[in-house]
Protein backbone atom coordinates (compact mmCIF):
# COMPACT_ATOMS: atom_id res chain seq x y z
CA UNK A 1 0.00 0.00 0.00
CA UNK A 2 1.20 3.59 -0.85
CA UNK A 3 1.14 5.61 2.43
CA UNK A 4 0.33 9.34 2.67
CA UNK A 5 -1.06 11.67 4.64
CA UNK A 6 -3.63 15.13 4.28
CA UNK A 7 -1.19 17.55 3.54
CA UNK A 8 -1.71 21.62 3.93
CA UNK A 9 -1.94 23.88 0.73
CA UNK A 10 -1.58 26.63 3.68
CA UNK A 11 1.41 29.28 1.69
CA UNK A 12 0.13 27.56 -1.94
CA UNK A 13 -1.01 24.44 -3.27
CA UNK A 14 2.60 23.39 -4.02
CA UNK A 15 3.36 23.10 -0.31
CA UNK A 16 1.18 20.19 -0.04
CA UNK A 17 4.19 18.29 -1.75
CA UNK A 18 6.53 19.65 0.53
CA UNK A 19 4.99 18.37 4.15
CA UNK A 20 4.43 14.98 2.10
CA UNK A 21 7.67 14.85 1.33
CA UNK A 22 9.18 15.75 4.81
CA UNK A 23 7.06 12.86 6.37
CA UNK A 24 7.98 10.38 4.00
CA UNK A 25 5.29 9.68 2.34
CA UNK A 26 4.45 7.64 -0.83
CA UNK A 27 1.57 9.99 -1.30
CA UNK A 28 -1.05 12.69 -0.32
CA UNK A 29 -4.44 14.03 0.16
CA UNK A 30 -4.81 17.47 -0.07
CA UNK A 31 -7.36 20.25 -0.79
CA UNK A 32 -7.30 22.34 -4.12
CA UNK A 33 -8.93 25.34 -2.44
CA UNK A 34 -10.07 27.04 1.04
CA UNK A 35 -12.27 23.68 2.12
CA UNK A 36 -14.93 26.06 3.95
CA UNK A 37 -15.27 28.22 0.70
CA UNK A 38 -17.88 27.40 -2.22
CA UNK A 39 -15.32 28.61 -4.37
CA UNK A 40 -11.55 29.25 -4.90
CA UNK A 41 -11.11 33.40 -4.56
CA UNK A 42 -9.21 33.34 -7.54
CA UNK A 43 -8.77 31.20 -10.65
CA UNK A 44 -5.31 29.08 -11.36
CA UNK A 45 -2.68 30.79 -12.61
CA UNK A 46 -0.40 29.33 -15.36
CA UNK A 47 2.45 29.40 -13.45
CA UNK A 48 0.86 28.08 -10.68
CA UNK A 49 -0.03 24.90 -12.71
CA UNK A 50 3.40 24.58 -14.11
CA UNK A 51 5.02 24.90 -10.67
CA UNK A 52 3.14 22.46 -8.83
CA UNK A 53 2.99 19.86 -11.62
CA UNK A 54 7.25 19.97 -12.01
CA UNK A 55 7.27 19.56 -8.36
CA UNK A 56 5.09 16.39 -8.26
CA UNK A 57 6.53 15.23 -10.81
CA UNK A 58 10.32 15.55 -9.33
CA UNK A 59 9.10 14.39 -6.11
CA UNK A 60 7.76 11.11 -7.59
CA UNK A 61 4.51 10.75 -5.07
CA UNK A 62 1.25 9.70 -6.40
CA UNK A 63 -1.42 8.48 -7.11
CA UNK A 64 -2.72 11.62 -5.51
CA UNK A 65 -6.18 12.45 -4.02
CA UNK A 66 -7.86 15.93 -3.16
CA UNK A 67 -10.75 16.35 -0.92
CA UNK A 68 -13.71 18.12 -1.38
CA UNK A 69 -15.27 20.90 0.17
CA UNK A 70 -17.22 20.23 3.25
CA UNK A 71 -20.11 22.54 2.02
CA UNK A 72 -21.20 20.45 -1.14
CA UNK A 73 -24.17 18.66 -0.79
CA UNK A 74 -25.20 16.83 -3.93
CA UNK A 75 -27.93 14.68 -2.02
CA UNK A 76 -30.09 17.95 -1.04
CA UNK A 77 -33.80 18.17 -2.04
CA UNK A 78 -33.81 22.07 -2.48
CA UNK A 79 -33.14 23.00 -5.77
CA UNK A 80 -30.91 25.93 -5.41
CA UNK A 81 -29.07 24.12 -2.63
CA UNK A 82 -28.00 21.09 -5.13
CA UNK A 83 -27.16 23.36 -8.14
CA UNK A 84 -25.07 25.39 -5.70
CA UNK A 85 -23.16 22.64 -4.68
CA UNK A 86 -22.92 21.29 -7.88
CA UNK A 87 -21.25 24.32 -9.32
CA UNK A 88 -18.99 23.85 -6.08
CA UNK A 89 -18.07 20.67 -6.77
CA UNK A 90 -17.22 20.82 -11.14
CA UNK A 91 -15.00 23.88 -10.02
CA UNK A 92 -13.19 21.32 -7.73
CA UNK A 93 -13.39 19.12 -10.45
CA UNK A 94 -11.70 21.57 -13.12
CA UNK A 95 -8.99 22.55 -10.54
CA UNK A 96 -8.25 19.16 -10.41
CA UNK A 97 -7.57 18.39 -13.65
CA UNK A 98 -5.77 21.45 -14.85
CA UNK A 99 -3.40 20.42 -11.87
CA UNK A 100 -3.40 16.57 -12.92
CA UNK A 101 -4.22 14.76 -9.94
CA UNK A 102 -5.64 11.43 -9.96
CA UNK A 103 -8.71 11.30 -7.80
CA UNK A 104 -11.28 13.73 -6.49
CA UNK A 105 -12.88 12.33 -3.33
CA UNK A 106 -15.95 13.42 -1.66
CA UNK A 107 -18.80 12.67 0.90
CA UNK A 108 -21.84 11.54 -0.99
CA UNK A 109 -24.12 13.99 1.01
CA UNK A 110 -27.39 14.44 3.29
CA UNK A 111 -31.08 14.15 2.02
CA UNK A 112 -31.77 16.59 5.27
CA UNK A 113 -35.14 15.44 5.81
CA UNK A 114 -36.32 17.40 9.33
CA UNK A 115 -38.59 14.75 10.54
CA UNK A 116 -35.73 12.43 12.37
CA UNK A 117 -37.83 9.54 12.49
CA UNK A 118 -37.80 9.52 8.77
CA UNK A 119 -33.75 9.79 8.77
CA UNK A 120 -33.48 6.20 7.84
CA UNK A 121 -36.33 6.20 5.66
CA UNK A 122 -35.62 3.92 2.64
CA UNK A 123 -37.31 5.89 0.02
CA UNK A 124 -36.15 9.37 1.37
CA UNK A 125 -32.44 7.98 1.21
CA UNK A 126 -32.97 6.38 -2.02
CA UNK A 127 -33.93 9.64 -3.30
CA UNK A 128 -30.88 11.15 -2.20
CA UNK A 129 -28.94 8.94 -3.80
CA UNK A 130 -30.53 9.11 -6.89
CA UNK A 131 -29.88 12.58 -6.78
CA UNK A 132 -25.91 12.46 -6.59
CA UNK A 133 -25.88 9.79 -9.41
CA UNK A 134 -27.42 12.52 -11.40
CA UNK A 135 -25.00 14.84 -10.38
CA UNK A 136 -22.46 12.80 -11.23
CA UNK A 137 -23.61 11.97 -14.50
CA UNK A 138 -23.69 15.81 -15.43
CA UNK A 139 -20.49 16.51 -14.12
CA UNK A 140 -18.90 13.33 -16.25
CA UNK A 141 -20.92 14.15 -19.33
CA UNK A 142 -19.49 18.10 -19.11
CA UNK A 143 -15.73 17.16 -18.79
CA UNK A 144 -15.60 14.07 -21.14
CA UNK A 145 -12.14 14.02 -21.59
CA UNK A 146 -10.76 14.50 -17.75
CA UNK A 147 -9.07 11.62 -16.34
CA UNK A 148 -9.43 12.51 -12.58
CA UNK A 149 -11.66 10.29 -11.05
CA UNK A 150 -14.54 11.11 -9.00
CA UNK A 151 -14.46 9.16 -6.09
CA UNK A 152 -17.29 8.05 -3.28
CA UNK A 153 -16.35 8.35 0.40
CA UNK A 154 -18.13 6.06 2.71
CA UNK A 155 -20.11 8.30 5.37
CA UNK A 156 -20.23 7.61 8.96
CA UNK A 157 -23.95 7.96 8.97
CA UNK A 158 -23.96 11.17 10.82
CA UNK A 159 -27.52 13.07 10.71
CA UNK A 160 -28.57 12.80 7.48
CA UNK A 161 -25.87 11.65 5.80
CA UNK A 162 -26.65 8.62 3.24
CA UNK A 163 -23.83 6.67 1.53
CA UNK A 164 -22.62 4.79 4.98
CA UNK A 165 -23.46 1.49 3.90
CA UNK A 166 -21.55 -0.46 0.49
CA UNK A 167 -25.37 -0.89 -1.02
CA UNK A 168 -26.29 2.36 -1.40
CA UNK A 169 -22.35 3.43 -2.43
CA UNK A 170 -23.55 0.62 -4.58
CA UNK A 171 -26.72 2.17 -5.65
CA UNK A 172 -24.98 5.26 -6.92
CA UNK A 173 -22.62 3.22 -8.96
CA UNK A 174 -25.34 1.64 -10.24
CA UNK A 175 -26.93 4.52 -11.82
CA UNK A 176 -23.31 5.86 -13.35
CA UNK A 177 -23.03 6.04 -17.00
CA UNK A 178 -19.16 5.91 -17.19
CA UNK A 179 -18.04 3.81 -14.18
CA UNK A 180 -14.88 3.79 -15.31
CA UNK A 181 -14.90 7.73 -14.11
CA UNK A 182 -15.76 6.51 -10.69
CA UNK A 183 -14.03 5.10 -7.88
CA UNK A 184 -14.60 4.57 -3.81
CA UNK A 185 -12.39 5.48 -0.58
CA UNK A 186 -13.14 3.53 2.66
CA UNK A 187 -12.82 5.33 5.58
CA UNK A 188 -11.82 3.01 8.22
CA UNK A 189 -13.54 5.36 10.95
CA UNK A 190 -16.59 5.97 8.91
CA UNK A 191 -17.44 2.35 8.69
CA UNK A 192 -16.73 1.73 12.22
CA UNK A 193 -19.05 4.24 13.43
CA UNK A 194 -21.43 3.11 10.61
CA UNK A 195 -21.32 -0.79 12.05
CA UNK A 196 -18.71 -2.55 9.89
CA UNK A 197 -16.97 -4.12 12.80
CA UNK A 198 -13.31 -4.58 11.79
CA UNK A 199 -12.24 -6.11 14.82
CA UNK A 200 -14.51 -8.97 14.07
CA UNK A 201 -15.59 -9.46 10.61
CA UNK A 202 -12.61 -8.24 8.74
CA UNK A 203 -12.39 -11.06 5.89
CA UNK A 204 -16.60 -10.88 5.78
CA UNK A 205 -16.58 -6.80 5.29
CA UNK A 206 -14.07 -7.06 2.42
CA UNK A 207 -15.68 -9.37 0.91
CA UNK A 208 -19.16 -7.89 0.91
CA UNK A 209 -17.58 -4.79 -0.44
CA UNK A 210 -16.23 -6.87 -3.73
CA UNK A 211 -19.21 -8.38 -3.90
CA UNK A 212 -21.43 -6.26 -3.96
CA UNK A 213 -19.25 -3.35 -5.50
CA UNK A 214 -15.82 -4.55 -6.80
CA UNK A 215 -12.52 -4.17 -5.07
CA UNK A 216 -11.29 -2.42 -8.69
CA UNK A 217 -13.77 0.33 -7.78
CA UNK A 218 -11.38 0.58 -4.79
CA UNK A 219 -8.83 3.38 -5.42
CA UNK A 220 -7.94 3.78 -1.38
CA UNK A 221 -8.59 4.04 2.60
CA UNK A 222 -8.46 6.69 4.59
CA UNK A 223 -6.70 4.99 7.59
CA UNK A 224 -8.64 6.77 10.65
CA UNK A 225 -9.07 5.16 14.25
CA UNK A 226 -12.29 5.97 15.94
CA UNK A 227 -12.94 7.68 18.90
CA UNK A 228 -16.57 6.51 19.36
CA UNK A 229 -17.88 3.25 19.82
CA UNK A 230 -18.83 0.79 16.76
CA UNK A 231 -22.43 1.78 15.63
CA UNK A 232 -21.62 5.19 16.75
CA UNK A 233 -22.60 6.95 13.54
CA UNK A 234 -20.43 9.65 14.83
CA UNK A 235 -17.71 10.95 12.57
CA UNK A 236 -14.87 11.50 15.23
CA UNK A 237 -11.05 10.49 14.19
CA UNK A 238 -8.61 9.16 16.31
CA UNK A 239 -4.54 8.75 16.07
CA UNK A 240 -3.67 5.06 15.06
CA UNK A 241 -2.41 3.73 18.03
CA UNK A 242 -5.28 5.28 20.31
CA UNK A 243 -9.09 4.50 20.08
CA UNK A 244 -11.50 1.59 19.43
CA UNK A 245 -9.66 0.28 16.44
CA UNK A 246 -6.55 -2.23 17.21
CA UNK A 247 -2.82 -2.53 15.88
CA UNK A 248 -4.51 -5.95 14.55
CA UNK A 249 -7.17 -4.37 12.51
CA UNK A 250 -3.98 -1.88 10.68
CA UNK A 251 -2.30 -5.36 10.70
CA UNK A 252 -4.71 -6.98 8.77
CA UNK A 253 -4.92 -3.88 6.07
CA UNK A 254 -1.64 -3.90 5.75
CA UNK A 255 -0.44 -7.28 4.71
CA UNK A 256 -3.27 -7.72 2.82
CA UNK A 257 -2.40 -8.08 -0.81
CA UNK A 258 -5.41 -7.14 -2.58
CA UNK A 259 -4.59 -3.36 -1.01
CA UNK A 260 -0.96 -3.69 -2.16
CA UNK A 261 -1.79 -1.24 -5.23
CA UNK A 262 -4.32 1.02 -3.29
CA UNK A 263 -3.72 4.36 -1.22
CA UNK A 264 -3.90 4.61 1.86
CA UNK A 265 -4.33 7.81 3.25
CA UNK A 266 -4.19 9.40 7.65
CA UNK A 267 -6.72 12.00 8.24
CA UNK A 268 -5.62 11.61 11.61
CA UNK A 269 -6.01 14.34 14.23
CA UNK A 270 -2.21 14.98 14.95
CA UNK A 271 -0.25 16.50 11.77
CA UNK A 272 2.96 16.59 13.90
CA UNK A 273 2.72 12.54 14.43
CA UNK A 274 2.10 11.93 10.21
CA UNK A 275 5.17 10.66 9.85
CA UNK A 276 5.64 8.52 13.12
CA UNK A 277 2.28 6.71 12.12
CA UNK A 278 3.49 5.89 8.66
CA UNK A 279 6.66 4.31 9.93
CA UNK A 280 4.01 2.71 12.63
CA UNK A 281 2.22 1.05 9.85
CA UNK A 282 5.10 0.37 7.21
CA UNK A 283 6.06 -1.37 10.18
CA UNK A 284 3.38 -3.69 10.39
CA UNK A 285 4.23 -5.31 7.31
CA UNK A 286 4.99 -8.83 8.10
Amino acid sequence: MKLGAHTSISGGLVNAIYQAQSIGADTFQMFCKPNRAWFAPSSLKEEEIKEFKSELKNSGLGPIMVHDSYLINMGSPDEDKRKRSFSSFLHEYKRCEALGLDYLNFHPGSHTHPQKKLRDDEGVRSDALDRIAECMNEIIEQTPDYSCKLVIENAAGQGTNVGNSFSEIKHMIDQINEKERVGVCIDTQHSWASGYDWENNYEKIVNEFDELIGLDFLVGLHLNNSKTDLGSRVDRHECLEMGQLSKQVFSNFMNDSRFDEKIGILETPNPMIYKEEIDWLRNLKK
